[in-house]
């Protein structure tokens, strides 16, 4: 007779929980870590050779991945002091027009609130809206014309929309002639402009150094070492 009492257990192998300490956790945030420093390299590069920053959801690279890197405080300030850099350029280099149409509307007879709505009217950009707001604010009495040239030099942070408003300002105060200092004016932005084209043309060369160090040279000397030492290895 069987003696009563519990069953006996089945020997066999015994279940062991999953590990899941510190290893995976780290391994994990490593390479996300690497990931994210990866792609802050990369586009750290392309600064350096001039490229503009990649918008989140570009048709070359996952919308998520890009989403996550914009959206790190370091990407997102350079791609605001980007945005400024290129509104900046773009007031820059309409100024000129705007002084060029300025002054014939002077020279025909018309007032300087005239031409300068003249221009406005005529133009799409960025110079053209700022300057309207402007002009909205002076004709409704929110600040007088001076107060609200220099105000908007300010906002643009262009030097030479700065001396733009203090020419007008001293014409306005003094009564000198305002069109023959424009045309100066308009002359010397594109003078400027034309050296600053010619300094980012000699910068090419110096740019074209990185790709060159980095990735032609490189290739240049495995093609030319890597038979060699093939057949070294080979004949060892």
């Amino acid at each position: 007779m069987r003696p009563r009492g519990r069953p006996a257990r089945r020997a066999g192998p015994r279940a062991h929980p999953a590990p899941h300490g510190r290893g995976g956790v780290m391994g994990a945030g490593s390479a996300a870590i690497a990931l994210l420093a990866g792609a802050l390299a990369g586009m750290s590069s392309l600064l350096a050779l001039g490229a503009p920053l990649p918008r989140a959801g570009g048709a070359r690279a996952p919308a998520r991945l890009w989403g996550a890197v914009c959206a790190l405080p370091p990407v997102a300030s350079l791609r605001a002091a980007e945005s400024r850099a290129g509104a900046r350029r773009d007031c820059l280099a309409e100024l000129p027009v705007l002084l060029d149409v300025v002054t014939l509307g002077l020279s025909a007879g018309l007032s300087f609130d005239s031409a300068l709505e003249l221009y406005c009217e005529r133009s799409e950009g960025e110079l053209a809206r700022a300057f309207s707001r402007a002009m909205l604010s002076w004709r409704i009495g929110t600040a007088c014309r001076e107060e609200a040239l220099a105000r908007l030099a300010d906002e643009l942070d262009v030097a030479a929309i700065r001396r733009f408003a203090s020419v007008v300002a001293e014409s306005l105060a003094f009564g000198t002639p305002l069109a023959e200092a424009l045309e100066r004016q308009a002359h010397a932005i594109r003078e400027e402009q034309r050296a600053q084209v010619e300094e980012e043309i000699e910068r090419v060369p110096v740019k074209m150094l990185v790709p060159l160090g980095t990735l032609i040279v490189p290739a240049m000397f495995l093609a030319i070492l890597g038979p060699l030492l093939g057949s070294v290895l080979v004949a060892g």
